[in-house]
């Protein structure tokens, strides 16, 4: 049998969907929000009504419980995971949660008070200290009224503000879920195929050396064209900052080649363990650098990482910037680590069967930095500055654990100013995108491919 509480809340929460906002009864003219955050042991979304307050750029809660001697539930959900999900009734967003300390606290406190004086009569019936959390925005998810509709609504619930600040965020971080028929199972078949024995490079792949880079690295073109015309896609691999493929290697910076119309150099970095940070960043910072010095315009230069690749092209931008190199005109990061300290939540709770567990992430972190700090900049890139960084496309699996690492990459750099595309490829694992290699290729492999093209 349904609590006669639990009943309530459905009551209240359906009626506030319904009406976009509005309820009757006891809580006609409040401003309510629906809170959704994840259960700390269920793992399942809980939706609670809650009051709420407006700032500038976040929304404020409070944990009252009517008074009641524990902090409710949400409060505890939200300490265990503090990124949820929010109606307001016009929009719908995601936000991280924080819990307000000290004079912070005692400040919004107050204004809670002034405006509801019961907000003290239920701090009066507890011991506890009742939590105040602001609700800071990360992403617009929807939009819940038609336009003539919505601009009253933001006004008349104090909104506005809050409402601007997303936008703001939607004008330079653009999501894109891609789906399609491709599964794990049909992309990891495929994987394993392609790794098993590449295809031998097509018959028109040009694999001179145009420029000569004082890095080491191979080049390839399908183009036709020369570097300094054209520029250059710099591809730089993944597997760990360990393992390397030669020919599978080259095989996918063709198909970048062709993809994008321009020559590819193919980076072959220095490996752990013998060459921990900063020697393979040190190795693509040259090689860009040379590219430049040989006439490669910059503005049609591309660099373009996957897993650990990634990570390396993200390290030498602020690198580059710091030393007033003109930087890239476009940088494409696919499953990148961005953060060494491994806290993104999706690390211990991929949403399908990803390979790269916590276990072996740990492990490639303290190979690489070989006892330098992982919360600093560049060896860490989401710990440093990233004004003034160049358009950027992110891809990323869906069902993997660095997820949460790009998310939070591409989130931190859309609010820098950064220009920002994420695309999210539902039902994927970690570094999917290498079945562009496959023959036949997937259609994920062919969505990545022109995807990537109209974005350039």
């Amino acid at each position: 049998m349904t609590p006669p509480i639990a009943d309530f809340q459905k009551q209240v929460i359906d009626e506030f969907r319904t009406r976009h906002g509005r309820v009757g009864g006891m809580f006609e003219g409040a401003r309510l929000l629906l809170l959704t955050t994840t259960g700390a042991r269920t793992g399942r979304p809980h939706t609670t009504p809650v009051g709420f307050l407006t700032d500038p750029d976040r929304l404020l809660v409070i944990a009252s419980a009517a008074g009641a001697a524990r902090n409710p539930a949400w409060f505890h959900n939200l300490v265990a995971d503090a990124r949820v999900t929010v109606e307001t009734g016009p929009f719908t967003l995601e936000a991280d949660a924080v819990v307000l300390e000290g004079a912070e606290r005692d400040e919004v406190w107050a204004r809670a008070v002034a405006s509801d004086p019961g907000w003290a009569e239920y701090q009066r019936g507890t011991a506890r200290v009742i939590p105040v959390v602001a609700l800071r925005p990360v992403r617009l998810t929807s939009v819940n009224l038609p336009d003539d509709d919505l601009a009253e609504a933001l006004d008349d619930r104090g909104l506005a503000p809050v409402w601007n600040i997303l936008q703001q965020k939607e004008s330079t971080l653009k999501t894109d879920h891609i789906t399609g028929p491709d599964t794990y199972d049909t992309v990891a078949a495929a994987l394993s195929g392609v790794f098993a024995g590449p295809p031998p490079l097509p018959s028109d792949a040009v694999t001179g050396e145009p420029i000569a880079v004082p890095a080491p690295g191979r080049w390839v073109d399908a183009s036709g064209r020369t570097a300094q015309e054209a520029g250059v896609i710099v591809y730089v691999h993944g597997g760990g900052f360990k393992n390397r493929m030669p020919e599978f290697e080259l095989l996918i910076a063709y198909h970048l080649s062709k993809t994008t119309g321009r020559p590819a150099f193919s980076l072959d970095y220095s490996l752990v363990p013998e060459h921990v940070y900063p020697v393979a960043h040190d190795e693509l910072v040259a090689a860009y650098r040379g590219l430049l010095a040989a006439g490669v315009p910059a503005e049609r230069t591309v660099l373009f990482g996957e897993s650990s690749g990634g990570t390396l092209i993200l390290e030498a931008l602020p690198s580059l910037r710091a030393e007033g190199v003109p930087l890239p005109g476009a940088v494409v990061p696919v499953s990148p680590i961005t953060d060494f300290t491994a806290t993104s939540p999706s690390i211990d709770a991929p949403g399908g069967r990803d390979g790269l567990t916590r276990e072996i992430l740990e492990q490639v972190i303290a190979r690489y930095l070989d006892g330098l700090p992982n919360d600093q900049a560049p060896q860490s890139p989401i710990h440093g500055d990233l004004t003034g960084l160049p358009r950027m496309l992110m891809a990323v699996g869906g069902s993997e654990g660095l997820l949460d690492d790009s998310l939070r990459y591409a989130e931190a750099a859309a609010e820098a100013g950064v220009d920002v595309t994420l695309d999210v490829y539902e039902d994927m694992a970690h570094a999917f995108h290498l079945v562009v290699a496959a023959e036949p290729r997937p259609p994920v492999g062919a969505t990545f491919l022109d995807r990537l093209s109209a974005w350039l």
